[in-house]
């Protein structure tokens, strides 16, 4: 997703999340009047982040980059 793209995306009211694994398993986000990405949390394993970002997902207001 492009940046206009996701500016327009926020300034609905949602938040852009995406998984990282460098240097550890975290969750980044991006909200509304973001410019840059920032850690939403950092996990001990791959399995525990995904299991979060799934829950995320549900909410109406996250959506994956």
């Amino acid at each position: 997703m492009d940046t206009q793209s996701q500016q327009k995306v926020m300034s609905a009211g949602f938040k852009i999340i995406r998984k990282a694994d460098h240097p550890s398993p975290r969750i980044k986000y991006k909200g509304p009047g973001a410019q840059e990405w920032k850690t939403f949390e950092k996990f001990d394993t791959k399995a525990a982040r995904d299991r979060m970002f799934n829950d995320l997902l549900l909410l109406p207001d996250y959506i994956n980059d």
